[in-house]
């Protein structure tokens, strides 16, 4: 994880509709991920639809960064087409900015 990210005192969290096994394989073959991956397996979409992610025609999930403060509140949200790559300075912009 990028050192400024815990600097911030932010959590990195992802997340898919995959199953557990599927989400091990697919960060082993990364070489592992710096942050934690959770499933949205079942009941399936249920937290992505709750964020209003969930495409029914792809069956899966739309990409998104969302940064939520302490309190729970969603404080940005960007969605990313398959193949593009979220910036993460302008993420740490954005944590930065919430943090005050």
């Amino acid at each position: 994880m990028h050192p400024r990210f815990q600097e911030l005192n932010a959590q990195v969290l992802g997340i898919s509709c995959d199953h557990v096994a599927a989400h091990r394989a697919w960060t082993t073959t990364m070489g592992g991920l710096p942050y934690p991956e959770l499933s949205d397996w079942h009941p399936k979409g249920q937290v992505t639809t709750a964020y209003d992610l969930w495409n029914e025609e792809r069956g899966a999930g739309t990409r998104a960064v969302i940064i939520v403060d302490p309190q729970g509140v969603i404080r940005y949200r960007e969605t990313y087409q398959p193949g593009t790559l979220p910036d993460p300075e302008t993420i740490l912009q954005a944590v930065a900015e919430i943090n005050g």
